[in-house]
């Protein structure tokens, strides 16, 4: 029954809602849907990010872009060895980062929380509230396995500047360059340490200045000026620039 009906019936009987009634019916409406699946969603989902990566290195569309849905049934013939172990990896990964955070006392957020749901439970019989989370799910693992590799361990704490609010300058080298695809958008993470800290800059993937700074950077050691701010993602921190940077 919709919420229309309910509150019809309600003024038939010339009478207010109850809040039972009111709850009842939004309740009603706002349940999530199940979809099955023919094969492991995730994998299908693995199947996906392949698809576009292998399109995107040899500008050949291999299935049309507009079909690249999570249940689009033309997936299932294109799913290969390398999609299946990569989704169970993905899950191992996962369930153990989950695990150690919860043991560490780290509150989980929403997002997290649906991944831990997810993963315990049937992958063929999906909410259609996790769609989006499992069609981002292989490029946050490829970005969080490249993040490990800067830090190399699950605790890292930077060094505390005096004053965060003043001018700073940094030797810095270069680590490495990461893709990160968030919900919205697209951007390239370039990491520096200082010998004692992490220092990271992000920028839009189509920022066309990029080229010149990995030139600069081929060329050594960058001296950059800006008020350095500190981080954390889990249990690992870092500095981003608070404000416009320069080259010292």
């Amino acid at each position: 029954m919709t919420t229309s009906n309910v509150i019809t019936q309600i003024q038939r009987r010339k009478l207010g809602p109850t809040l039972d009634e009111i709850l009842t019916s939004w309740n009603g409406e706002k349940q999530a849907t199940i979809k099955e699946f023919p094969e492991d969603v995730l994998v299908i989902s693995c199947c996906i990010q392949r698809l576009a990566q292998n399109e995107s290195a040899t500008r050949a569309p291999v299935i049309q872009r507009y079909s690249r849905s999570l249940d689009n049934p033309e997936l299932k013939d294109l799913v290969t060895d390398l999609d299946v172990q990569k989704a169970a990896n993905i899950r191992e990964y996962y369930k153990n980062k989950l695990i150690m955070l919860t043991l560490r006392d780290y509150k989980l957020t929403k997002f997290r929380n649906d991944l831990n749901k997810f993963l315990y439970s049937d992958p063929t019989k999906v909410l259609d509230s996790h769609f989006g989370l499992i069609y981002k799910l292989p490029y946050f693992f490829d970005y969080d396995k490249e993040f490990d590799d800067i830090f190399q361990s699950s605790y890292f704490k930077n060094n505390k500047q005096d004053d965060m609010n003043q001018l700073n300058i940094r030797n810095l080298t270069f680590v490495k360059k990461i893709e990160n695809h968030r919900k919205h958008t697209h951007s390239v993470e370039y990491w520096f340490t200082d010998k004692l800290n992490k220092v990271m800059l992000d920028f839009p993937i189509s920022n066309p200045l990029l080229s010149l700074l990995d030139e600069k950077i081929n060329k050594g050691s960058l001296r950059i000026t800006s008020k350095y701010v500190r981080r954390r993602k889990d249990l690992n921190e870092f500095f981003v620039c608070a404000d416009k940077w320069v080259f010292a």
